[in-house]
């Protein structure tokens, strides 16, 4: 028998059930609301128990394990971050500090070489009031000579002062003739005089000759220098000694005043060696200035009066000895032919020098001194 339903009891079906599906959605719903209640309930209360337990751990003055934990990773990255924060701070101090520090080394290079520049000024100045004093006592010796200070403002070529300039002429009393020394002893004598200037040839210029004797034996000599342009030493000769037997090295040699140009007794240096030759017109001595003939920058022109005699020359004694012809076997000889001029430097004056055929030199203007008389003999 077939099952008839009616229609209007379907249609009521129908609509009820709907409506059980949404009940059933909605019980799962408010289920898991439940759960979730129930876990955060949990979550809170294992919470406040944490907080409970960390409270009570802090009172007791013990650190928990989870705070040990958490300082355990936190440290590292606390340490990191402080690391590179004091890097950056530094190389920032660092750029400030450069610019800084090198403002200041600069600074500090300019008061070095100021301080550098004044001590040579000092330095410099110690020294010349050294020099100073040494001429001052040289100049309290001979201030009846009158001396005049004056300074060396050129010099010829090469390492030895044997012919210089001064920045005295006449206009302060210079004149030709007139001797020069150093704080020291003899240094030579002036050969030309301008107005504010005067040229000096020294005594160990091969051109210069110097009546001298011996201080202890007093005996006479001529002095003679023997520099030339490869010269490596300022050793002077003293040639026509009576007799070198009684004379040894160390003995002082001073001026005798025979030659009209020099005062007699002004130092001019100390026997060094003694020729022994058996020939007496090839004997001679060797003599070392008492000038230091490298380094001049200061001398005192000695303005003197010269005795004279009844001709207006210089007084010479007829005991004085006159150059020998004897050669020496070392001697360059004199050109056949050749004639002596009188501007023309002296180098056959005396035999038993040689002198350097390469060296070259400025003329000395000989003149009708005693002196020139006896280097152009």
């Amino acid at each position: 028998m077939a099952n008839k339903t009616k229609p209007g009891k379907t249609a009521a079906a129908a609509k009820k059930a709907p409506s059980a599906g949404r009940v059933g959605k909605g019980g799962k719903k408010n289920q898991r609301v439940r759960v979730g209640s129930i876990v955060f309930g949990v979550l809170v209360g294992l919470a406040a128990v944490a907080i409970a337990f960390f409270i009570y751990v802090k009172v007791q003055g013990e650190i928990s394990l989870p705070e040990n934990a958490v300082g355990s990773l936190v440290s590292p990255v606390q340490s990191a971050v402080s690391n590179v924060t004091g890097w950056v701070r530094n190389k920032v101090g660092d750029l400030v500090d450069t610019g800084r520090l090198r403002s200041e080394y600069e600074q500090l290079q300019i008061e070095n070489m100021q301080l550098q520049y004044q001590v040579s000024q000092l330095q410099e100045e110690a020294q010349a009031y050294e020099r100073l004093a040494a001429l001052m006592g040289a100049q309290s010796r001979y201030n009846t000579l009158d001396p005049i200070y004056a300074k060396v403002i050129a010099k010829s070529a090469g390492r030895w002062f044997d012919m210089f300039s001064i920045n005295r002429g006449t206009l302060s009393g210079v004149d030709r003739g007139m001797a020069v020394i150093s704080a020291d002893g003899l240094a030579g004598r002036v050969y030309e005089a301008g107005l504010n200037y005067a040229k000096v040839v020294c005594i160990i210029n091969a051109d210069s000759a110097v009546a001298c004797l011996i201080e202890r034996t007093r005996d006479n000599g001529i002095l003679r220098g023997q520099l030339s342009a490869a010269s490596d030493d300022d050793s002077c000769r003293m040639y026509y000694v009576p007799s070198v037997n009684d004379i040894i090295p160390g003995d002082s040699v001073v001026s005798s005043g025979l030659d009209g140009v020099y005062p007699k007794g002004l130092v001019i240096g100390t026997v060094t060696e003694v020729s022994r030759q058996s020939d007496t017109s090839d004997q001679y001595l060797v003599v070392k200035p008492a000038t230091d003939f490298q380094h001049l920058e200061e001398v005192l022109v000695l303005q003197t009066v010269i005795e004279t005699d009844s001709d207006g020359r210089a007084a010479v004694p007829t005991a004085t000895p006159v150059p020998t012809l004897t050669p020496d076997p070392n001697a360059t000889p004199q050109p056949s032919g050749a004639k002596a001029t009188a501007n023309a430097p002296n180098n056959w004056a005396y035999p038993t020098s040689t002198p350097d055929p390469s060296a070259t030199r400025a003329p000395v203007i000989l003149n009708d001194l005693i002196e020139d008389i006896w280097a152009n003999s």
